[in-house]
């Protein structure tokens, strides 16, 4: 018993180890999101990190996913909906949200709009946005 119990622990520790809160300025939309219509995909957005909540981030960028961004967080209704929670209408560069963040790789396989194609950074998934206070 006592070995189940220390390998569901080492199993929780390593789920959530990689959890990562930040507040962030968007700074940037490449390019033009494509209509939900379509099909379902997740879009990289560029944020400029000004505070790391939870979690270990040392750089000032970070790229962040975030599924269905034409859709309001938390009005999402597929299988993605435990991803995409949070109280943002609309994402506009300029904007300060808080992230609760997961590696994009590992966390979805469908569709992936990303512009930064150049850049060799880790790609994050925006499980949850809010507006900054």
């Amino acid at each position: 018993m006592k070995k189940i119990l220390a390998m569901l622990l080492l199993f929780s520790a390593f789920l959530f180890a990689g959890n990562l809160t930040v507040e962030g300025k968007l700074a940037e939309i490449p390019g033009k999101m494509p209509p939900n219509d379509l099909y379902n995909y997740v879009y990289v957005f560029k944020y400029k990190v000004t505070k790391v909540v939870e979690g270990k981030f040392e750089g000032k960028e970070i790229l962040v996913g975030v599924y269905n961004p034409l859709i309001a967080r938390g009005q999402v209704k597929d299988k993605m909906a435990d991803k995409a929670k949070g109280d943002v209408r609309a994402f506009k560069a300029g904007d300060k949200h808080t992230l609760k963040l997961v590696k994009l790789e590992g966390n979805y396989d469908g569709a992936v709009e990303d512009e930064y194609f150049d850049d060799e950074s880790e790609r994050y998934l925006a499980v949850e946005v809010l507006k900054a206070k």
